[in-house]
């Protein structure tokens, strides 16, 4: 019998006719891509740049994971959003927690924290990201569904957390941390922001 991680991804590209179209609606226009081959070898996966002018975000995509075999359903994508100068380390974000999906042949869950012991960006005090809805863009953003209403794809929003924020989630929960965020006016789109614990 298969395990929830086992199963594999499930076929069949006609699923996500229209994607592109609904991830351009909301994170702006496509600005450049990097294809799956980018360092020589296929990762599974490219990315795709999106930017969203009247906010001035960018919005870093993965295209590739809904067809790896990760074992969710529905299937999943990663994004990042920060402000268009930090482009460069949305991308990493996006890419290194694809890579890790990839690798491990596993899948995130709502409000999952994926910790690392030393900072994900450099000069930063970022130790994890959180997987999320997306903070701005509505649901339809986050869940894909086909012409029929049956969800097809979920987009998790990567959201950087500090050292401190991961242990406050560790001891409060993700809930808390949120209220700690809306009580701070915290910009989670600025990669320069301080850590609220």
């Amino acid at each position: 019998m298969e395990t929830e991680h086992q199963r594999p991804a499930m076929g069949g590209a006609h699923r996500f006719v229209g994607l592109a179209e609904n991830l351009e609606r909301y994170a702006g226009a496509p600005t450049g891509a990097e294809p799956p081959n980018v360092n020589g070898t296929n990762r599974g996966y490219g990315l795709v740049f999106f930017h969203l002018e009247e906010l001035h975000l960018t919005t870093v995509i993965s295209s590739g994971l809904r067809f790896q075999p990760l074992g969710a359903h529905p299937a999943q994508e990663l994004a990042c959003t920060v402000y268009r100068e930090q482009a460069e380390a949305a991308r990493h974000l996006v890419d290194l927690t694809s890579e890790l999906l990839v690798q491990n042949r596993t899948f995130l869950v709502p409000d999952q924290i994926v910790p690392n012991e030393k900072p994900l960006l450099p000069g930063t005090e970022f130790h994890g990201v959180l997987a999320s809805g997306h903070p701005i863009f509505p649901s339809e953003f986050t869940r894909f569904t086909d012409p029929d209403g049956v969800e097809q794809l979920q987009v998790f929003t990567l959201l950087p957390v500090t050292l401190g924020e991961l242990n406050y989630i560790l001891d409060h929960g993700v809930t808390a941390l949120r209220q700690q965020w809306a009580r701070f006016e915290v910009d989670v789109f600025d990669l320069g922001r301080p850590s609220v614990a």
